[in-house]
This record gives C-alpha cells, structure tokens and sequence, in this order.
C-alpha cells in the first residue's frame, strides 16, 4: 500500500507525512513536472483518456534541482529533525490556501522560509493515477 497505492485515497492516506499529490499535463514524452518531464512509457500514458493526471511523491522521493529543472516551491516552513528537515511550502504562484507541497531536504543544507527552490522526482518513485477516477496508472 505504501510503495504501490491503488487509488488516490490510499496515496494521501498512508505514511506521515502524505503523499504530494497535484494534477500534472501530459505530454508525448510523459509527465510535465514544473520545468521538467517525467518520462512515462507509452503503455501507461494509453491507459488514460485524459490531458492530465494526477502525479504522486512521497517527501522523501524528492531531490532539489537546478532552477527551473523541476517543480519550483516557495518555501513557508522549515522543521529541522537531526540529519534531515522536511519544508513545507506552496506550488510557486498558488495561494495562501493551497495544499501544502512537502519535501524531505539535507538538515546541513535546508532553504531558507521565503526561498523558491525547484524539486525532481525519483522516476521510479512517481506515481501516476487518473485524474477523473482516481486509480493507479501502470503497475
């Protein structure tokens, strides 16, 4: 459930802090995540008939990237755990209001609150569901 979830709901649910999830165009090469593509076999990329999905990371499946090489997220909260540090912050030109965008970053290194910093994924820790129903594109 935690590595492969079946539907939206089970993505959010389980594990603290939740799954980041946001709905993503498609493009021929995959996914579009901020300034990047997540590449995305064709196979799955069929298994929808819609212009978007819905695209799911864990925090700890995020690495920072070069600006404008991924998702760019203003940060709002930094918390300091020891070696690591999870910020929290909004999708960069969303509002106040929006769901909280959440990473786990290098506690030696974390952004600093007000910072705009971009995010990858880990390919192999993306998850795909359908934007309409909710279920799990791919395996």
């Amino acid at each position: 459930m935690y590595d492969h979830p079946d539907n939206v709901f089970v993505a959010g649910f389980i594990g603290s802090p939740a799954m980041n999830l946001f709905d993503a165009p498609l493009s021929d090469q995959g996914v579009e995540f901020g300034g990047a593509v997540i590449p995305v076999d064709r196979s799955t990329l069929s298994e929808t008939d819609q212009t978007t999905v819905t695209v799911g990371v864990r925090p700890e499946d995020l690495e920072l990237a070069p600006d404008n090489q991924g998702l760019a997220v203003e940060v709002d909260l930094v918390e300091e755990l020891g070696a690591d540090a999870f910020i929290y912050g909004r999708r960069a030109g969303s509002d106040e209001t929006a769901k909280p965008f959440i990473a786990r970053v290098d506690a030696r290194r974390p952004p600093a609150k007000g910072e705009t910093v971009y995010f990858r994924p880990s390919p192999e820790h993306t998850h795909l569901f359908d934007a309409k129903n909710g279920q799990r594109l791919g395996d």
